[in-house]
């Protein structure tokens, strides 16, 4: 699913990209583009220009109806693409983190049976010594 939402948005980029140069294009065709070869003043004031003219031609796109519906729906595409996404990979990590949960309780249960089994093994060996003591205490009495 967020495979399809992320062709989506690659195909919205693209989209946009054809629309902004196109704007670009036709700044630049709209501009004067006569320069004297060798003059490094004329170059810098040309570099100047055409950096003007870019920023114009972007904000001339930013105030076009259609590029600005491309944006809107370029960021709900987005928005869309991320939240599949971050659900993808919640439900991964939650997966990892039920499966690694799980063998810890299991862990901790078998060492608390181990620890069971000690303590019930210990409590006999002490009945038993306490038994024997007992024996002895009373061979001691009747002799």
């Amino acid at each position: 699913m967020s495979q399809d939402r992320w062709q989506d948005v690659k195909a919205k980029v693209e989209g946009l990209g054809l629309k902004l140069r196109l704007h670009l294009e036709q700044e630049h065709d709209d501009a004067d583009t006569s320069r004297t070869p060798g003059d490094t003043r004329a170059a810098i004031e040309e570099m100047g220009t055409k950096l003007q003219e870019a920023l114009n031609g972007f904000g001339n796109a930013a105030r076009d109806p259609a590029i600005r519906a491309d944006m809107k729906e370029l960021g709900e595409l987005l928005r869309d693409a991320m939240n599949d996404t971050m659900a993808a990979v919640g439900a991964e990590v939650g997966g990892i983190l039920k499966k690694t949960k799980g063998e810890m309780a299991a862990e901790t249960e078998g060492a608390a049976a181990e620890a069971a089994e000690a303590t019930d093994s210990d409590a006999a060996e002490a009945a038993e010594g306490d038994a024997e003591a007992a024996e002895g205490d009373a061979e001691d009495t009747t002799s």
